[in-house]
């Protein structure tokens, strides 16, 4: 079932580069938490927000959030996503899910 959230509650904000070498494509990623500090939700905008990648954007954020809230973990959907040999993520999705994760990490 999925978890209804307080109507305000704490967020983060992060800007994270689109993972191929040379973008200049940058999202913006405002996470959500419960009552209780876990990250529930995610809010994605791109810098270019009449292109297929910020569609794309909202679209990771509503997934991911969609899974947050029935109990997956970020970790979980990170290890799910297309990797490089050298385990750098391969899409937007993948950095973004890392990004949020490092930021957490790190107690930002």
């Amino acid at each position: 079932m999925r978890e209804r959230l307080p109507n305000r509650r704490e967020a983060l904000v992060l800007t994270v580069p689109h993972p191929i070498p040379g973008s200049a494509i940058l999202y913006t990623v405002s996470i959500g938490f419960d009552s209780f500090g876990a990250p529930k939700e995610l809010f994605i905008e791109c810098n270019k927000l009449t292109t297929a990648m910020n569609i794309s954007g909202l679209e990771i954020a509503t997934l991911v959030s969609i899974a947050l809230q029935h109990g997956s973990s970020l970790q979980e959907l990170a290890a799910a996503m297309p990797r490089e040999d050298n385990n750098d993520p391969q899409g937007a999705a993948g950095a973004i899910l890392d990004a949020v994760i490092s930021a957490l990490s790190q107690g930002n």
